[in-house]
């Protein structure tokens, strides 16, 4: 009975013209999404890994120079994009690719291509992902609203009680008539990109890949069956076919347009963030405090760079007022980053009701486009930031004049850039994105069970008016 059911209900939908054109244009849509956020990937890894080579080329290439100076022109690495941002572009239009390692300060990431987007960049930037989150529901509504009160408007409905069809198969067909015109519209295109996105990767990398893409297939898996069986729930209860359009476009562009723009600004009101102004200037005050104490133990002396100290002296004073600062900014930097972590874990639970809020997660999470990913590679750079001080520092000690009249004419040999290792940064696993995401997909999933529930609840009622 189930398979009957299902295969009527497909047939159906197949032959209905709502489907075939809303369901062409969402497929033109996703390629030309897809090809373009692949083509945008290519180039912009070229450019960066290119990028990437010149600057430490011209690193090595400086030759001989003083130590500091050096350090203060620092060097710059670029942030690689992961495999899946062509999928799913995540925050990494907003917060930048480049970081400037420089002297005595962290930087934070420059060059965000939203910077020169204009303002509809707010509601989502053209991705499959965003297809995926935001049309393909609404496709799912739009042929299935009449589901059963189609049946039940035509007198079907009558028929199929009398002859003794349980619920259970009424629903689970019609479910898998749904699913099955859905997924005859995206699986081609995911297998697709899914196939050509894993040749092209080393094989170092392409096992990680495929377990990111599955459960990725999972999660969107488990969205799409919360709207269909919340499309079947609303169709059993409403008392018309246009009662149950009309609520389920209102729940769609409630919870898919509303409720996450709101849930953000409730998140920076529990948690708020700092201006820029305010970050740097309590950023700089910190410094300062931690390094006046730091010259005053190592040294004897109240202020950095007192005229009482010897220039013999100044490789071991940058080492110090460095090693001071290294703290401060662990700590600035990372209640900063604590702050914005905490206002994703608040818009996650926002998800119990707007499931796209859990899902949009999940995928930047499993994508790596996602904010903790950016906080990795900041660290990381952080750490090449700190190896160039040390090393600059190290090499003002070893080279100390002991008369202090010739620290300024120093020069170091080529061979001390070398001792700088090139920045190589490695993804995170896919481990590491289940780590910090596995919420968002524990909310998918219990919306999927409590819309599965209520749509058997609906067909379980007295349909028969």
């Amino acid at each position: 009975m189930f398979t009957t059911i299902a295969a009527k209900d497909l047939r159906e939908l197949l032959r209905d013209g709502r489907l075939l054109w809303s369901g062409a244009l969402i497929v033109v849509l996703m390629l030309v999404a897809l090809a373009s956020g692949w083509n945008r990937q290519a180039q912009v890894n070229s450019e960066r890994v290119v990028g990437q080579a010149l600057d430490y080329e011209a690193w090595l290439r400086q030759g001989p120079r003083h130590p500091h100076d050096a350090a203060e022109q620092g060097m710059h690495v670029f942030k690689p994009e992961p495999p899946l941002a062509a999928f799913d572009p995540g925050v990494e239009p907003f917060v930048g690719s480049t970081v400037w390692l420089q002297a005595h300060r962290q930087s934070e990431l420059k060059f965000r291509p939203a910077q020169d987007a204009t303002g509809l960049q707010r509601f989502g930037e053209l991705s499959p992902a965003w297809i995926l989150q935001v049309l393909l529901p609404l496709l799912v509504i739009v042929v299935g609203f009449d589901a059963v009160s189609g049946e039940r408007e035509r007198g079907t409905l009558r028929q199929l009680l009398s002859i003794g069809v349980p619920a259970r198969s009424l629903l689970l067909g019609k479910a898998a008539a749904l699913a099955s015109s859905v997924a005859i519209l995206i699986v081609p295109p995911a297998l697709a990109f899914s196939i050509f996105v894993a040749a092209r990767m080393p094989n170092a990398e392409r096992l990680d890949v495929v377990y990111r893409m599955a459960w990725l297939a999972a999660g969107y898996g488990f969205y799409l069956g919360f709207y269909i069986f919340l499309t079947l729930a609303v169709s059993a209860l409403a008392r018309s076919s246009r009662t149950a359009l009309v609520l389920l476009l209102g729940f769609w562009v409630t919870a898919t347009l509303i409720i996450p723009r709101t849930a953000s600004e409730a998140a920076n009101l529990f948690y708020p963030t700092p201006s820029r102004l305010e970050f740097t200037d309590h950023l700089s005050h910190d410094m300062a405090e931690a390094a006046d104490e730091a010259w005053h133990n190592h040294f004897g002396v109240r202020t950095q760079w007192d005229a009482s100290l010897p220039l013999s002296k100044w490789g071991a004073a940058l080492k110090v007022d460095d090693e001071a600062g290294y703290g401060v900014l662990d700590v600035t930097f990372g209640r900063l980053w604590d702050t914005f972590e905490s206002q994703q874990r608040l818009q996650q639970w926002v998800g119990l009701i707007a499931p796209v809020i859990a899902l949009r997660d999940f995928s930047m999470g499993l994508s790596g486009t996602d904010f903790s990913q950016h906080r990795d590679f900041s660290s990381a750079a952080e750490t090449q930031r700190r190896k160039i001080q040390d090393i600059v520092s190290q090499d003002l000690i070893d080279h100390a004049d002991p008369l202090g009249n010739a620290h300024f004419t120093y020069k170091a040999r080529p061979t001390l850039w070398a001792m700088v290792p090139q920045f190589k940064y490695e993804l995170p696993r896919v481990s590491f994105a289940l780590a910090h995401h596995w919420p968002a997909l524990a909310l998918l999933t219990m919306t999927w069970c409590a819309a599965a529930l209520l749509a058997g609840y609906g067909i379980s009622r007295p349909l028969m008016r």
